[in-house]
């Protein structure tokens, strides 16, 4: 009878057992937190860094009634991503502080996936006012030194290597998520996902279903190459995509930041300016050539939506979606972020014909992501991206009667995950006072 049931149900997931020795806590580049509670049931959090900057940024603020979490990608430095880490929950808070009144049980969803929306545009708003300012400052330093060649000269060819400071051309993903009221948003704009895992059926019918919540943007997707083509049919901005991906300037359609291939401000600039490294050929262009429009969704959570995992894009150029589910499904809790990534380095080292031992005697890169210096076998960079993994489990139903979610909150800077007292402990008492 089992045999029956499984040959037209599937059999029953498999352990995954992905052993956890010292490799991991031996690694100068890695860190993890432990399960940590939150209101319907715990989370875990592990990272690991390749490039010379940490350039994935997360953040998990833990609520009475309320849980955020944020993954942040970044790329060609960590501006970006540092960026919507410090501002972007506050600006959603700021939201729903405005339109609290009007969020009752017939436009919560909408209202919230709204909030979402606008956090993430005045994340673009505000990292695009940042960025021209420093180019504005930038073209100032450059023009007091016109009559001084040789150092002109020396600024101009340490141009490429100073990227921590050309934020016109630094970027990041946005993969938010907020549990409250029962009720799950995500918004996503790069190629980190969020994936959910549920159970469905009882006894021997039991399976596990994975859905990926919102579609990434890596040029990679067959969806997003169609959208392009669509939205731009002629050769010659066909022409504009190809030269992104071929010189490898971006992977995704969609980011905050990279303003060059957005504004006319940077796009009009002299080409002499802009590092060959860099330069979208042809060279002139005046429309935007990628979007900051995120894509948002909202489910009201089941109890046979057992977990979610949120990943950065380097951890799911490793892992697919299905294998990520069933090891989170069949393994202990105990340290579970710690052995997604522990997976995902193992697999990065296998394709150099190495193991995770042999990776973590090899340095970080001396250079940020997108520069082909990270290709070279003497570094991280080389085998594996920055990757950031958190685990929400999901134990209970959440109360769908909440008022105002209040935070203390968890994130990662440079080797460690350290809890802090949240900026927004003050929106919460202030909104109950």
């Amino acid at each position: 009878m089992a045999s029956f049931l499984n040959n037209i149900f599937g059999s029953p997931d498999k352990k995954y057992n992905i052993k956890l020795d010292k490799t991991f806590n031996k690694d100068p580049l890695a860190w993890s937190r432990a399960l940590v509670r939150h209101h319907c049931g715990k989370f875990s959090i592990a990272a690991v860094q390749a490039n010379m900057d940490m350039e994935d940024q997360s953040l998990v603020e833990v609520g009475t009634n309320a849980l955020f979490v944020g993954v942040y990608d970044g790329h060609k430095g960590k501006a970006t991503a540092i960026y919507i880490r410090e501002h972007i929950l506050g600006e959603i808070l700021r939201c729903i502080q405005q339109n609290i009144n009007s969020m009752n049980k017939y436009f919560f969803k909408l209202a919230m996936e709204t909030i979402l929306r606008q956090g993430v545009a005045e994340m673009e708003r505000g990292f695009i006012g940042f960025a021209r300012n420093s180019l504005e400052q930038q073209n100032q330093l450059q023009n007091s030194f016109q009559q001084q060649h040789e150092i002109q000269h020396e600024i101009q060819n340490n141009f490429e290597q100073q990227h921590e400071i050309q934020n016109s051309f630094v970027s990041s993903g946005c993969l938010i998520c907020i549990i409250w009221r029962g009720t799950l948003f995500v918004a996503n704009v790069g190629d980190s996902r969020a994936i959910l895992g549920s159970h469905k059926g009882i006894g021997p019918l039991k399976r596990l279903v994975v859905k990926q919540m919102v579609r990434d943007h890596n040029f990679l997707n067959s969806s997003i190459q169609q959208e392009l083509a669509e939205l731009h049919t002629d050769h010659y901005n066909r022409s504009l995509y190809e030269s992104i991906e071929d010189k490898g300037l971006i992977e995704t359609s969609r980011c905050i930041g990279n303003a060059y291939m957005k504004t006319e401000k940077f796009t009009q600039r002299r080409p002499s300016a802009i590092p060959m490294s860099e330069a979208v050929t042809p060279t002139y262009y005046t429309f935007p050539l990628i979007s900051s429009q995120p894509e948002v969704c909202s489910r009201v959570l089941k109890n046979t939506d057992r977990f979610i995992i949120f990943g950065s894009g380097g951890f799911w150029k490793l892992i697919s979606n299905e294998d990520a589910a069933k090891v989170v499904n069949t393994s202990p809790r105990d340290r579970i972020a710690e052995r997604l990534v522990t997976l995902a380095l193992e697999k990065g080292a296998a394709k150099g014909g190495k193991t995770y031992r042999d990776l973590i005697k090899i340095p970080k890169s001396n250079c940020v992501s997108g520069n082909n210096g990270n290709q070279n076998n003497g570094f991280r960079s080389a085998y594996h991206d920055d990757i950031t993994v958190i685990v929400v489990y999901l134990d209970k139903r959440p109360n769908r009667e909440g008022v105002r979610p209040g935070f203390s909150n968890f994130y990662n800077q440079s080797s460690t995950i350290r809890a802090r007292q949240s900026e927004f402990t003050n929106f919460y008492n202030n909104a109950n006072a």
